[in-house]
């Protein structure tokens, strides 16, 4: 597959503190030339200026805000959440990420729509990897939302919880935008091939350091092993 890696999409996440910070980090994102850059609030200390963000880079930007119950940062409300992220879509941001279990989903996802903005609706499990039968429960909860595209995330005990991720993602991202793999070190493996059994964009950090997910490779780490791959004749048949 000679153009193995122009096909590869890779998501960029940035945590910054403030406005000029996130400017710089996303500087940064562009010369590694990634498909999307996700910029997390809940890391932020301030969000005057988010249209300085957005008019900064052409690359998709995703405004996540993301709840210490889902891995993130924030303790607050989540209507306090809600009104951050609208500020970022008005800003000129092009997606929007919604947890699965935000208070007010429902009127949050109507308003959301009425922007315009692409909205990703999230889940996360950090202890384990669900069953194929309990993912596709979830799945079928976000897709009740008819959301641009679908996140669901899932931990790595063992290896073979990358298989339960990448046949789940094998099957259904065939109709749906779907982002899916395993987090922690054992989950390499589901985030490496995920973007070759159909999801959407797999999640590397800009360098050492700035993970915002357990056992997240860098942009550059998860390049070099897909470019192992290419060389080795790996394609996506299965």
């Amino acid at each position: 597959m000679s153009n193995l890696i122009e096909t590869y999409r890779i998501c960029v996440p940035i945590k910054a503190e403030t406005v000029r910070s996130t400017i710089e980090a996303v500087a940064e994102a562009e010369e590694l030339m990634v498909d999307f850059i996700e910029v997390r609030m809940d890391y932020m200390s301030e969000f005057n200026d988010l249209s300085d963000v957005a008019s900064s880079t052409k690359i998709p930007l995703i405004a996540t805000f993301r709840p210490r119950r889902q891995g993130g940062l924030f303790e607050g409300r989540d209507e306090e959440r809600i009104k951050a992220l609208k500020e970022a879509v008005d800003a000129g941001f092009s997606y929007v990420d919604l947890e699965l279990n935000t208070d007010g989903l429902d009127k949050a996802v109507e308003e959301f729509k009425k922007t315009g903005v692409k909205i990703i609706i999230s889940h996360h499990e950090f202890n384990f990897t669900p069953t194929i039968s309990e993912l596709r429960w979830f799945l079928s909860r976000e897709l009740s939302y008819e959301p641009y595209a679908c996140k669901l995330i899932t931990y790595a005990n063992s290896l073979e919880d990358n298989l339960t991720s990448l046949m789940f993602l094998s099957k259904f991202s065939k109709t749906v935008r779907l982002v899916c793999f395993a987090m922690g070190r054992l989950g390499l493996i589901s985030r490496v091939l995920s973007p070759f059994y159909g999801g959407f964009f797999t999640f590397a950090s800009l360098k050492k350091g700035l993970e915002t997910a357990p056992g997240q490779p860098t942009v550059e780490e998860l390049r070099r092993i897909v470019k192992i791959m290419e060389v080795a004749g790996f394609d996506d048949r299965r």
